[in-house]
């Protein structure tokens, strides 16, 4: 995976004219990965630093919430979640994002 660094550089070198396989021999990259993001930069797609992946806990999200607005700690409602059945991990750190 490249830096966004790179990919800016990529995007820069390609609005220059430059042809791809002399962006891949200056940044260093093979000449398959520079023509995807190309592709990707004529998509006019973003360049994401991090997929997106799921977390265990948003399907729980709003409920966790209310709780916190309760000023439950997160022990508590561990604990919680775990009588109602939806949570089965044990409890090794609550820290709240």
């Amino acid at each position: 995976m490249i830096g966004v660094a790179m990919y800016i550089t990529i995007k820069s070198l390609w609005e220059r004219h430059k042809n791809k396989s002399m962006i891949a021999k200056l940044t260093g990259h093979d000449w398959k990965t520079v023509a995807k993001r190309i592709k990707e930069i004529e998509e006019g797609k973003e360049y994401l630093a991090k997929k997106p992946h799921p977390r265990v806990l948003d399907d729980h999200k709003e409920e966790i919430l209310g709780w916190l607005e309760e000023n439950l700690s997160g022990v508590r409602i561990h604990e919680k979640m775990q009588e109602e059945g939806k949570m089965k991990a044990k409890c090794t750190s609550n820290k709240v994002k």
